[in-house]
């Protein structure tokens, strides 16, 4: 017969106890440990070196000590009453606590009701996360995050400008050669314009990406910008039937119509290109429950579900020359007002983008 206590722990489990404590004692989160009466029990290496405090000092204390001037009675009931709800059992929120010399340490702290098998609140673990460390980690994250970017639009750049570069090169040695005739030099001259422009576009979606401009809103008529689009490119592409339905009852309303048109054109522009210079395009305007909308559709081959996942990724693009700006932009200037951009694609042939916009704008 076994003279082992039926509730004293396994090897496995006391093992596993000591591990538990180890990473308590030794996490880089400020962690304490409270028994059912709030009195302060052990704390770990992180909590001396943020609070000041010795194990040996806090250790029967109540975490009164480190309650700071700015932290509301509201504050603290709100804080015990989801605590000690069994459906909840934690709080978790911002607090600024006091280290020992009275300096204000703002965090994010999650208290959590430690209970036995039977539910009933045995103690408390507090585990907390200074608000700057959090800070510093985004900054070094987003710093990382812009530096490969930047790589990566470099790449980009390059290679969208190596190749006109190229050609305009080439154009200009066979201007300076006096034996080439004047068909020839018509031709050269056509490229020289057709790839200074292709760089004039590359360079200009560039900068619109790197550096966003700031919304410039007022009252606009969304019906007359979208007509003015859709006859534009209807003159420009004689062979592609360029349809518009303009909702009657849409009101004008605030937005920025630069930037709005800057949207409308791209859409237009890529379902021309999706039905390769031939078909039709719709350009539709409408009302969806405080958005106004603008859609742009097209009976072109539709959308692959690779190309749904990138549509929105800068750099990423199906299409032979382009530096898959074009969405990204339009993407950024919609979220800008507060809105989106929905793709979706039909099940045989075609695509349809819808542009939503608030219509109550501060």
């Amino acid at each position: 017969m076994s003279n082992t206590p039926v509730d004293a722990p396994s090897p496995d489990e006391h093992e596993l106890a000591l591990t538990l404590y180890q990473a308590f004692r030794s996490s880089n989160d400020v962690m304490f440990y409270c028994d059912r009466e709030g009195i302060i029990r052990d704390v770990n290496e992180a909590f001396t070196r943020h609070y000041g405090w010795t194990r040996e000092e806090a250790v029967g204390k109540n975490p009164r000590i480190l309650r700071s001037r700015q932290t509301t009675d509201e504050t603290y009931k709100e804080m015990w009453t989801r605590i000690l709800d069994p459906a909840v059992g934690f709080w978790r929120g911002e607090l600024v606590n006091r280290s020992r010399d009275g300096r204000e340490i703002p965090l994010i702290l999650t208290i959590t009701a430690v209970r036995d098998e039977r539910q009933r609140i045995v103690g408390y673990i507090s585990n907390a996360v200074e608000v700057g460390e959090l800070r510093r980690l985004r900054e070094r994250v987003a710093h990382a995050e812009a530096l490969a970017q930047l790589g990566q639009m470099a790449a980009a750049v390059a290679h969208e400008i190596r190749n006109p570069l190229g050609s305009i090169t080439l154009a200009a040695r066979q201007l300076a050669d006096d034996r080439i005739s004047r068909e020839d030099r018509d031709l050269v001259l056509q490229i020289l314009r057709e790839e200074g422009r292709r760089l004039n576009e590359t360079l200009t979606n560039f900068l619109a990406y790197a550096r966003p401009r700031a919304l410039r809103l007022e009252r606009a008529d969304l019906n007359a910008l979208v007509g003015d689009v859709a006859r534009v490119v209807a003159e420009g592409q004689p062979e592609v039937r360029v349809e518009t339905s303009l909702d009657a009852g849409l009101a004008p309303f605030r937005f920025d119509p630069d930037q709005v048109r800057q949207i409308a054109w791209n859409l237009a522009l890529n379902a021309v290109q999706a039905v390769e210079g031939r078909g039709l395009v719709r350009l539709a305007t409408g009302r969806r429950e405080g958005f106004a909308f603008l859609r742009v559709d097209d009976d072109g081959p539709g959308l692959s579900q690779a190309a749904r996942d990138d549509l929105f990724q800068p750099f990423k693009t199906t299409k032979p020359h382009g530096t898959g700006l074009g969405l990204a932009i339009a993407d950024r200037i919609a979220r800008a007002h507060g809105g989106m951009i929905e793709a979706d694609s039909g099940e045989r042939r075609g695509a349809s983008f819808t542009l939503l916009l608030p219509t109550a704008q501060a």
